[in-house]
């Protein structure tokens, strides 16, 4: 199993950082890592997206997973895996995007919305596939999805709040990606953390329900 896969079924919750400076990005995700947060994701129209991948390395070493978000072109793989990104989101699928990714060793989560383009992110390699924008259609599209395609790992971004969080991974996601944004003001790191922490209970209450 992909490492990236198992991390996402494990702790569910990605973090997404979008127009953070990298000070920003590293010491939101410190605050974030010591409530239990793992998985980081900073998006490529952010404020110098490169050298926050590396300041959230640099700050929180090995034991977190950095990857980046808003990756449309293979040369934006390239430049992900030169700074020590560990896997890449983007809002699309490009099967040249998710090659050239699993070329280089990184986890590769494209996006999509219609069966077609689901299966067309699996083809290419994809360890996970982004439903996106989920809130426009909802965890109920989830369901529709899984029912021909039950092995599809799914992981809901876009809109994502706790009861959203909490339907999709009932529905049969094994993760959400929320910004950093949605969890609470970015400048009050403190309130960023409580939204997190409001959100890992939403998403592991349907695991406790099944287990």
């Amino acid at each position: 199993m992909n490492d990236l896969l198992s991390d996402l079924k494990r702790d569910r919750l990605l973090i997404i950082f979008r127009g953070q400076s990298p000070s920003q990005c590293a010491d939101l995700a410190e605050g974030l890592y010591e409530a239990g947060v793992r998985l980081f994701e900073v998006t490529l129209n952010s404020a110098d997206p490169l050298a926050g991948i590396t300041a959230v390395r640099d700050r929180l070493g090995s034991d977190a997973r950095v990857g980046a978000g808003t990756v449309l072109t293979t040369e934006e793989v390239g430049q992900v895996a030169d700074v020590g990104g560990q896997f890449v989101v983007s809002p699309d699928i490009d099967p040249r995007v998710v090659e050239r990714t699993k070329e280089l060793g990184m986890g590769s989560v494209p996006g999509a919305l219609s069966p077609t383009e689901v299966v067309r992110a699996v083809r290419a390699g994809a360890d996970a596939v982004k439903v996106f924008p989920i809130s426009s259609v909802g965890a109920g599209h989830i369901r529709q999805l899984r029912g021909p395609l039950p092995d599809v790992p799914f992981v809901a971004t876009g809109g994502v709040d706790e009861a959203l969080a909490e339907a999709c991974v009932e529905a049969g996601c094994v993760g959400v990606g929320v910004a950093a944004g949605l969890l609470g003001d970015p400048a009050d790191i403190e309130s960023v953390v409580r939204g997190a922490r409001r959100l890992a209970e939403a998403t592991a209450r349907p695991g406790r329900l099944r287990s």
